[in-house]
């Protein structure tokens, strides 16, 4: 509706309904009536014949036939009226035929009136002209219309109206026009029609049921079943209002009320993209003007319980409802639309979303004219059939389909998908990827649907119970079941806990990685429930799913009560019951045991947990304690019986150590 009733078309059309039709006809009853009595002594009798009536049942008293007679005022021409015939009657009553007035205004204007039959009471004041009553305009005004009445203060008629001003046509079923008012009524099915100017240019057309210029208040008002058309726009309203500047030259604004329906872009011209129809439904509206008399913006408000809805063509379909909206228009098109209070817009498809909060804005591409961006601010939520997302505001990449999540300090951003729970100050995440990435203080509930990473069924965490992960950023991938978390990673399942600087999850518990300064803490060793765990130090961890394995690779070293293991590389065996069972250390091999100060090294050494058994393996290896050491290939240290055994079936045995038991 860009130009809608621009510089003052309309207002041309409202002066000459005002203006000119009354001041023809009021001016011809009174030139009339004054020049009919002024020559009354010269009427042609027509040598004393009997004057025919044109009014059924009263007795005509004078006739006079080709009257004409000029009005002039300081000796400038103000009028000149011409009639084959006219008839008085004792009544007060006047009769002509075949009429033919102009008016010559001070502005230089001319007004042609012209029917073939009126007739005046100069008692009264009233007046009707019949049979096809024409005004013409010396600046391209013509009205048209089978009769008028006027009463003395109204003018008034109950059939169709025509009227063309300038680049305006028009009709009307009805008219009242008050004169001392300045107001005329246009009833029963007003319509009005602007033609182009130029060929860059759309007509435009008004409709309703009744309208009302007032002059005085420099307003237009259409009542009952407005509408308002413009190539591609249809604006429908039980009433709306047009305001315009003093000179009443320039539209100001317009303004409805009672069931609006504002649709653009409903039907664009051949190879024209506006993005598609829009559609506003609201109890009110209220336009923006520019400088250059377009509009510039429509406003949609909600006075009653239900809220402004709002239907966009997609890809995707969107329906929007809110307490007001704010369309903002460049060259024909909607160029952003923000929603205030309560916002609620559903993005309908194949994978329907529902987006929440108390302010949004959209914002369309200029070139292909559809929603590119979004922010969306308060109380922000996030709903599709997989995710929920919640934060103070959010911004909205639709074209990239891509959503950033942030929060005021002390909160955090949310998202939930299939189980799993990632919270952080930031999350970016993608709906249709199924992708997600946090930073700030990340707090990640890792628990399966099917369909997203997990952990829960490795060795590391195998209670079957959700693992929860801290970390400073996280990087996760529901379609290949993946999550990288990274920087100072904390991830633990009940007391089971590991850190570390990377940490990477794979399919439902199908493998896990923790590389950087790993430390594990591990409580699900031996039969009955431990006060301290297992821990250990390395490089990198490796778990995968059902192995009942614990891989630690690069500067191992593992702490069980009172002994210390050291390695290159560590692996933790557990039972069917996930219990740690033993463990198998290789490369550079160092066990020491503080109250014993024994100390062994060797190739590779097996620690049975559950049976506190510690074999070593080497070429050879070694024990020592501060009594003296021994060597083989095999030793056994029984740390129950705190015996140690050299096996050495193919080797030589050496050793200084004494048993004291």
């Amino acid at each position: 509706m860009a130009k809608v009733l621009r510089r003052n078309d309309m207002q041309r059309t409202i002066r000459v309904l005002r203006v000119a039709l009354p001041l023809a006809i009021v001016a011809f009853i009174a030139i009339i009536y004054f020049n009919f009595k002024k020559t009354s002594s010269q009427r042609d009798r027509s040598g004393g014949q009997p004057v025919a009536s044109s009014r059924n049942g009263e007795r005509p008293l004078a006739e006079s036939r080709t009257f004409e007679d000029v009005q002039t005022i300081g000796g400038r021409v103000v009028a000149r009226i011409r009639a084959q015939r006219v008839v008085g009657y004792a009544s007060g009553w006047t009769t002509l035929e075949n009429v033919a007035l102009t008016l010559y205004r001070p502005n230089g204007l001319t007004y042609d009136l012209s029917c073939p039959q009126a007739q005046f009471n100069s008692q009264t004041k009233e007046a009707e002209a019949k049979g096809g009553v024409r005004v013409v305009s010396s600046d391209n005004v013509e009205i048209r219309t089978a009769e008028i009445h006027y009463d003395g203060s109204r003018l008034t008629n109950d059939i169709p109206v025509q009227f063309r001003v300038d680049r305006w046509n028009g009709n009307a079923g009805a008219l009242d026009l008050d004169v001392q008012g300045e107001t005329l009524r246009l009833f029963k099915n007003v319509s009005a029609v602007m033609t182009p100017a130029t060929p860059a240019e759309a007509p435009m057309t008004l409709k309703g049921d009744e309208s009302m210029f007032k002059r005085r208040e420099n307003i237009v008002e259409f009542q009952r079943n407005v509408e308002m058309t413009r190539v591609a726009d249809v604006v429908k309203s039980d009433y709306v209002i047009g305001r315009f500047t003093q000179d009443r030259k320039h539209l100001v604004g317009l303004q409805g009320t009672g069931h609006c329906d504002i649709v653009m872009s409903a039907a664009p011209g051949p190879g024209e993209n506006l993005g598609g129809r829009k559609e506003i439904l609201s109890d009110g509206f209220f336009t923006e003007v520019g400088g250059d008399g377009q509009i510039s913006a429509i406003n949609a408000t909600s006075s009653g319980p239900a809220p402004v809805h709002a239907i966009l063509d997609g890809p995707p379909k969107r329906d929007i409802v809110a307490r007001t909206f704010r369309i903002a228009l460049a060259n024909k098109a909607v160029s952003e639309i923000r929603a205030d209070w309560q916002v609620v817009m559903k993005e309908l498809g194949e994978t329907p979303r529902q987006i929440q909060a108390e302010h949004a804005t959209v914002w369309f591409d200029q070139n292909a004219h559809h929603a590119s961006t979004a922010l969306l601010e308060g109380a922000f939520h996030y709903t599709d059939p997989r995710t929920t997302a919640s934060a103070f505001r959010a911004n909205y990449d639709i074209v990239n389909d891509r959503v950033v999540l942030t929060t005021d300090p002390g909160w955090q951003a949310t998202v939930v998908s299939d189980g799993s729970t990632l919270k952080a100050k930031q999350i970016e995440f993608s709906p249709k990827a199924q992708t997600a990435r946090a930073t700030g203080s990340v707090i990640a509930q890792l628990a399966s649907k099917g369909k997203a990473a997990t952990a829960e069924s490795t060795s590391l965490f195998p209670s079957g119970k959700p693992v929860f992960v801290n970390s400073d950023q996280v990087v996760m991938r529901q379609a290949d079941k993946s999550a990288v978390f990274s920087g100072n990673v904390r991830a633990w399942q009940d007391t089971n806990t590991i850190l570390a600087a990377e940490l990477q999850v794979i399919g439902s518990g199908d493998q896990i990685t923790a590389r950087g300064g790993v430390r594990t803490l591990l409580y699900n060793t031996g039969t009955e429930a431990r006060k301290t765990p297992v821990e250990s130090t390395s490089e990198q961890l490796v778990a995968r799913k059902n192995d009942r394995r614990i891989d630690l690779l690069n500067k191992v070293t593992i702490v069980d009560e009172t002994r210390t293991l050291k390695s290159e590389k560590a692996s933790f065996y557990l039972d069917e019951n996930h219990k740690i069972q033993r463990i198998e250390a290789e490369n550079a091999v160092n066990v020491a045991e503080a109250p014993t100060q024994r100390k062994g090294t060797g190739d590779k050494a097996t620690y049975y947990v559950d049976k506190k058994m510690i074999y070593f393996f080497g070429s050879p290896a070694t024990v020592t304690d501060p009594t003296g050491s021994v060597t083989g290939q095999q030793i056994v240290f029984d740390l129950t019986k705190n015996k140690v055994q050299v096996v050495s079936p193919a080797g030589q045995t050496k050793g200084t150590y004494k048993h004291d038991g």
